[in-house]
């Protein structure tokens, strides 16, 4: 019976080393510092590719 709890407890501890190293790995960076231009940007993009902006007419 005690290798019930034994395994049981077990599984409980491989699982939260799993949360918490999966966590880890997830780390957001927050915002870029600085300005960006994005109406700048997204008109050079498509005039690279010869593509009309549809969004302002």
């Amino acid at each position: 019976m005690e290798w019930i709890i034994s395994i049981a407890l077990g599984v409980g501890v491989f699982a939260l080393v799993a949360v918490l190293v999966l966590r880890s790995k997830r780390r957001t960076g927050g915002s870029v510092p600085g300005h960006f231009d994005f109406d700048g940007n997204k008109h050079n993009e498509l005039s690279k590719r010869g593509l009309f902006d549809k969004t302002k007419w």
